[in-house]
């Protein structure tokens, strides 16, 4: 568990660290005083240097960072963060959330580019790993091979196997599969016959293997278009999931929202997973998933959240007069209360979970 939660710090970590960074380079681009630029969080250790006003500190808590600029709540300061523009204001505000949505960008294209596309000329499932102990293990299946039919009906891709496997749990069935030889990179078809698991180990399928599709090597720009693609995926189903539990009246906790304590864990516990296989690309693409959710949750119009700011900033806009800084300080240090009132009920609901032995786990098979 100490592995799992030094794991899960480290990742979270990085996102905190380039949300705030975001924050630090277009506030200084916009002539705003940064106070302060630490590396992780307070207590602090040592300072580090000072340039152009701004002090970089290294702290004893080593989670992301922070970006302290001077006067957030009072204009009267020269150089603060509430006596810039609108538009500098707003665009410190959401550069936060646009590193974390850049960074989820430039991981899914890392990981689309490492990976490639599907190859049409190979198809079938991909066995991607095999469990210890598991049938696929037994009937000898390895690592590379590809399965293209089962009792004789083809398998053109995962989701055809993954639908086909239930019904057949329990019974022997028969499985062509084509098995190329990494040298020579001959191919030859083989069969095999195996009893799919009715009561497989937890995370683990039936057959006990990690499955995918054959990939070719992807051009770089479709690697880019890729990753802008699952980056908007992503923000589209953080929206969606819980619009389609209230249209269907189920309680938003079905969501799987998680406190910081819950997100550390199920991040440290899936990096370790992965990497006990030496599964880079799962790694960079859960990072990728955690930064633009990370983005979108300090886009939300909430008090003491980016997004909280933001709309203060609209509605100035709209009055054509701003909200006195003292008033709008009241709102956010309320706000703040109650969110933090909120991951306080969050982590306890978590810990409990933890000691008890119910917090979900997960796995890559």
């Amino acid at each position: 568990m100490f592995l799992t939660i030094v794991l899960g710090v480290l990742v979270l970590g990085i996102l905190v660290f380039a949300h705030e960074l975001g924050h630090f380079i277009v506030a200084k681009r916009n002539h705003i005083v940064v106070e302060e630029f630490g590396f992780g969080f307070p207590p602090r250790l040592v300072k580090l240097g000072e340039r152009d006003g701004t002090e970089y500190t290294l702290n004893a808590i080593p989670f992301g960072g922070f970006c302290r600029m001077r006067g957030e709540d009072d204009p009267s300061l020269p150089g603060s963060f509430a006596s810039a523009s609108r538009g500098a204001r707003a665009a410190t505000l959401f550069a936060g959330a646009g590193m974390n949505f850049l960074l989820a960008i430039v991981l899914f294209t890392v990981v689309s580019f490492m990976m490639g596309e599907p190859d049409p000329t190979h198809p079938g499932t991909l066995i991607e790993a095999v469990a210890p102990g598991s049938p696929a293990e037994q009937a000898g299946l390895r690592p590379g091979d590809r399965i293209i039919a089962a009792h004789g009906v083809p398998i053109m891709t995962p989701e055809d196997l993954q639908k086909d496997t239930p019904s057949h749990a329990g019974q022997p069935v028969t499985y062509q599969m084509v098995r190329t030889d990494p040298k020579t990179g001959a191919s030859q078809t083989l069969e095999v016959t195996l009893v799919p698991r009715v009561n497989p180990p937890a995370n683990q399928g039936a057959l006990g293997i990690a499955i995918g599709t054959a990939m070719r090597p992807m051009a770089a720009w479709t690697a880019v278009w890729s990753g802008l693609q699952q980056t908007g995926s992503v923000v589209y189903m953080t929206f969606e999931v819980p619009a389609m539990l209230i249209r269907q009246g189920k309680p938003l906790a079905d969501a799987g929202f998680m406190g910081p304590v819950g997100i550390t864990v199920v991040a440290g516990e899936f990096v370790r997973s992965a990497a006990s296989v030496s599964a880079l690309a799962p790694i960079l693409r859960f990072m990728a998933f955690l930064s633009a959710a990370l983005g979108i949750t300090q886009l939300l119009p909430i008090p003491a959240l980016d997004g909280g700011r933001l709309l203060f900033i609209l509605v100035e806009i709209i009055r054509r007069k701003r909200v006195e800084p003292a008033q709008e300080g009241i709102v956010h240090l309320v706000g703040f209360g109650l969110l933090l009132a909120l991951i306080g009920l969050m982590t306890i609901r978590e810990i409990s979970s933890l000691v008890s032995g119910t917090f979900p786990s997960i796995g890559i098979h």
